[in-house]
């Protein structure tokens, strides 16, 4: 690694951070760091990128993010509410600590190796360790050490995680990948609805055409066209839950040019058509 794009505020002596934040949006562009991060969105709705993951958030969004793994929050922009945010980060020296190479931690830390690619947490384990993380900010260092050590001790113990980023994942981001990223995956963001340009995103990234698909390939593990759809993908899923248009309508909202197109895209990313996630979701659109 070459540059971080984050300094975690961790004197020497801490083991780990907690962070809250209120804000109007989330606004930490494309970064890693090498410290693991455990981030509860309190309050926001949007597209979550983690490595290769592209997927929505919603309040109650948790993921738990191994070290240097690439990510940030785009929030949506028609969401008025603000942004809150609470987050736990902890060193690799932590990690590595001899705590967990006593036989009754070597589950936690089997647990730091599985979870290189990022997890995403649901059902009561979410709820359980949502309102641990709510609850550290009442306490004091020595309770909030103790606290993170019992939310290791239950993400460890999972069954079946749900992964983020793919196997295949593994990034080498130096400071000019991530501004090049940032600045790519804003341009998406903002005009998924319309024509999105190769040329264009190469002219951001400062690339020729030809550099920018091998490097965008390297770095994010998918083609540029490949990112696109599920970043259009994502936000029709949203569209598909809050809003009352068509299916067809969306298609074309979301930036595909025909509906079989749209559909197709649909079914192969997320195992069911368009109309299938609408009823899932209990819409009342048809």
């Amino acid at each position: 690694m070459k540059a971080l794009f984050e300094k975690i505020p961790l004197g020497l002596d801490e083991a780990f951070a907690f962070q809250e934040f209120h804000v109007p949006r989330f606004t930490m562009p494309w970064h890693f760091h090498p410290e693991c991060e455990l981030t509860l969105i309190v309050r926001g709705r949007g597209m979550r990128y983690a490595g290769d993951s592209i997927a929505r958030f919603d309040d109650g969004d948790l993921v738990f993010l191994g070290g240097n793994l690439p990510h940030y929050w785009w929030n949506d922009g028609d969401d008025r509410r603000g942004a809150h945010s609470v987050v736990v980060q902890f060193s690799a020296a932590f990690e590595k600590s001899a705590l967990f190479e006593l036989r009754e931690a070597m589950e936690i830390r089997r647990f730091f190796l599985r979870a290189r690619r990022g997890l995403l947490l649901s059902g009561r384990l979410r709820d359980q360790i949502a309102g641990d993380m709510l609850r550290m900010k009442t306490l004091n260092g020595w309770e909030r050490l103790c606290l993170l050590l019992e939310i290791l001790g239950r993400l460890a113990g999972q069954k079946k995680p749900r992964f983020l980023a793919s196997a295949s994942f593994s990034p080498e981001l130096g400071e000019r990948d991530g501004h090049r990223l940032t600045t790519v995956c804003r341009y998406v963001n903002e005009f998924y609805g319309e024509k999105v340009w190769h040329q264009k995103a190469a002219t951001l990234a400062g690339l020729s055409p030809a550099a920018f698909s091998r490097f965008f390939h390297k770095r994010m593990g998918k083609t540029f066209e490949a990112y696109v759809t599920e970043v259009r993908i994502g936000h029709a899923c949203r569209h598909l839950m809050e809003d009352d248009a068509s299916v067809v309508e969306l298609a074309f909202a979301c930036g595909f040019n025909n509906l079989s197109n749209f559909n197709r895209h649909f079914l192969k990313l997320k195992g069911m058509t368009p109309r299938a996630y609408r009823k899932l979701t209990n819409h009342p659109a048809a």
